[in-house]
């Protein structure tokens, strides 16, 4: 019976050694044991105990755009030699991930990036890069992207039981996607004010950003942003889902009663201004007792 015990704890202890969250080095660097993995290419966007660790990256509207990573031979030692690292796709992980987490991301199609078949880490190093090609100006932006890249074999040593496999959601952003700070005026028949704020403005077509309404965005008020490159007109629209749709633009003046609340009132007609990345809006929405209209200038940062 106490052999049977004994036994027991020992597969215990087994197990959970083996069961560690991370293979990478953790406590005691020289008592590790060397495992071929993917380095974090940069802070995770999956929760904590996910299968798969999950990254995001945004890109340039390029026809080509570069996404390195690493491979390690992480642990205490180097590479005892030249090892061979085979490299390809697991896209049941992104299915496993969409079940686990109750998302809806798309497999990446291959026309729309290449992988190199191999890599090598050379002996006596630690890591090897590994190019991915995308082509964001392929992107269907309708679609939310990653990539499941896997470690599909090595030549030497030990694959990575929990970054052997990874997933890199990858989207394109246009032009216009970035950090802004906004200036401007809410107009409230009981509860105007003074706009002060930095704002990220987000890619949703080749031509269209969405930011959120005024200082609105914790209510869920978003609108869109669609630019005609040509004139530099701004169309507004309510963004999908948004609070207080419709959204009506005021190009040329306020709605009665209001008047001007701040210097820079005159400039907001709904455009854009490519040399100094700066858009001037007016628009809003009508609430139960008037128009609550937003009048903000976006220099971006």
């Amino acid at each position: 019976m106490k052999y049977s015990i004994k036994i027991a704890g020992l597969l215990l202890l087994g197990m959970t050694v083996t069961s560690c969250l991370k293979d990478d080095i953790t406590l005691d660097p020289d008592k590790s044991t060397n495992v071929v993995e993917f380095k974090n290419p940069s802070s995770f966007v999956s929760p904590s105990g996910s299968t798969y660790s999950l990254y995001s990256k945004s890109f340039d509207l390029a026809d080509e755009a570069d996404y390195p990573i690493t491979v390690s031979y992480s642990g205490a030692q180097v590479a005892p030699t030249d090892i061979t690292v085979t490299l390809g796709v697991d896209t049941a992980a992104v299915t496993q991930y969409n079940g686990e987490q109750d998302e809806a991301y798309d497999a990446i199609s291959p026309d729309l990036y290449t992988i190199p078949a191999t890599v090598t880490i050379p002996k006596g190093q630690r890591t090897a890069e590994v190019l991915i090609k995308l082509k964001p100006a392929k992107f269907d932006f309708s679609k939310n992207y990653v990539l499941p890249i896997q470690i599909k074999s090595v030549s030497s040593g030990i694959i990575s039981g929990n970054f052997g496999t990874i997933l890199l959601g990858v989207k394109a952003k246009n032009i216009y996607d970035a950090v802004y700070t906004s200036t401007g005026y809410v107009y409230h028949p009981s509860a105007p004010r003074a706009v002060d704020a930095e704002k990220e403005l987000v890619t949703v077509s080749p031509t269209t950003v969405t930011v959120e309404l005024g200082d609105l965005g914790g209510n869920g008020y978003f609108a869109n942003l669609t630019v005609n490159p040509t004139t530099n007109k701004v169309t507004i629209t309510a963004a999908a889902g948004a609070a207080g749709a419709p959204y009506t633009q005021f190009d040329t003046a306020l709605p009665a009663p209001y008047t001007a609340a701040w210097p820079n009132a005159a400039k907001a007609n709904n455009t854009y201004d490519p040399a100094t990345k700066t858009f001037y809006l007016r628009y809003g929405y009508m609430g139960s007792n008037g128009w609550r209209v937003t009048e903000e200038i976006l220099v971006r940062k």
